[in-house]
């Protein structure tokens, strides 16, 4: 066979296989769906308000204004607008929560009805604590009845997960309570969670429609009253082995630091001993894409933390970036750099589930034949 004929061949093959190929991405081309990166969670942030470094100098009361109207201006008004005070339609939200929450999410009334709370009566507890009274007033004891009752007979064995600096990922991984369960999948966070309220003593309605303060610099309990008591309970509820998410790739902070929810309401309150105790701690430490790795298992808080977790009797042990989380990160981070890599070779995966060969590898067939095929034209032209 002349060198003509091998080229003539050559050229053939090619063309078929690019044919094959276009013929592919037309197909392809013509059931095209636009889709936006993935984003697994609506919410990547916690409303927990932050915790502040507490001062040695005595508290002082906060100071009661009083208003000369007992009738204040309600912005609501019937109507669901945003304000800078108490969420408007509380009351009708925090119920129809409670409702969903037990009669439609986990359909309680299926399996066990004696573990249905009364959604009015839950409510009716919640208020009590709340209305007619100053924000800066409250501690950690004025929600207790709320949370004894909302909770009571409830453990959370081999399932409870905590967080840190992880809420978008950690609450995408638990899947709303269907594989972990996190402190907002409780009924008690769950009635709550994103919402505003503050009482007002002078107000009809008792609540403050208006402004709710952004923090209390008298007394750091009133804003840690709720939040601070749920991350409590929560931890007490807790058994067996639980799961802890963390931050490695925060620069301006570690992944296990002081004045933390964690470190001050829910790892000292976890149970060691009784039939619901924790066994183990299991740490999940991630690392975002596109950012620098600042702390890894076993180096500097991590120690501090494995330390303190041992001291109180409990097992130990630590993850860099667990496969499962990565994909969720990615899901959230479509165009970081690891995720295409990630990206490309799962679209090989599964063109090859799907049609047997990946359409990348053809592609790359097909430029290495062309690439023979003009090395060959040039070694045959030289003349030796």
């Amino acid at each position: 066979m002349s060198y003509y004929q091998v080229s003539l061949l050559l050229s053939l093959v090619l063309i078929i296989i690019h044919m094959n190929c276009l013929t592919y991405a037309k197909e392809q081309d013509s059931t095209t769906i636009h889709l936006e990166a993935p984003h697994l969670t609506d919410r990547i942030h916690s409303d927990r308000p932050p915790i502040q470094l507490s001062v040695d100098k005595a508290r002082k009361k906060s100071k009661t204004i009083v208003s000369a109207t007992k009738n204040l201006f309600n912005p609501c008004n019937g109507s669901y607008v945003k304000t800078n005070g108490t969420t408007c339609g509380l009351k009708q939200i925090m119920l129809g929560r409670c409702y969903e929450y037990q009669y439609i999410k986990y359909q309680l009334f299926l399996t066990n009805r004696s573990n249905v709370k009364n959604c009015s009566q839950l409510y009716q507890t919640f208020e009590s604590a709340v209305r007619h009274k100053q924000h800066c007033n409250m501690n950690m004891s004025t929600y207790q009845a709320y949370f004894d009752l909302a909770l009571a007979d409830v453990h959370v064995i081999n399932r409870a997960m905590f967080w840190s600096g992880t809420y978008g990922v950690t609450h995408a991984y638990g899947g709303n309570g269907a594989n972990y369960i996190t402190l907002e999948d409780t009924l008690a966070a769950a009635m709550v969670n994103g919402l505003v309220w503050c009482g007002n003593e002078n107000a009809t309605e008792g609540f403050d429609f208006i402004s709710c303060p952004n923090s209390c610099k008298d007394n750091r309990w009133a804003d840690l009253a709720f939040w601070g008591l749920a991350s409590k309970t929560f931890a007490q509820l807790a058994a067996g082995e639980i799961y802890v998410v963390l931050n490695g790739s925060q620069i301006n902070r570690s992944a296990f630091r002081n004045n933390s929810y964690f470190s001050d309401f829910e790892l000292p309150n976890f149970r060691r001993i009784g039939e619901y105790r924790v066994t183990k701690i299991n740490i999940l430490l991630l690392h975002s894409p596109d950012a620098k790795v600042v702390e890894k298992c076993g180096e500097k808080s991590l120690i501090q933390l494995e330390e303190l977790v041992l001291n109180k009797g409990f097992q130990y042990a630590c993850k860099d970036d667990p496969e499962e989380l990565i994909l969720i990160m990615c899901g959230n981070q479509w165009e970081a750099r690891e995720c295409q890599i990630a990206r490309r070779v799962l679209r090989q995966a599964w063109d090859t589930k799907l049609y047997g060969t990946s359409i990348s590898k053809q592609n790359s067939y097909s430029f290495s034949l062309f690439l023979l095929t003009f090395l060959f034209e040039i070694l045959s032209s030289i003349k030796f």
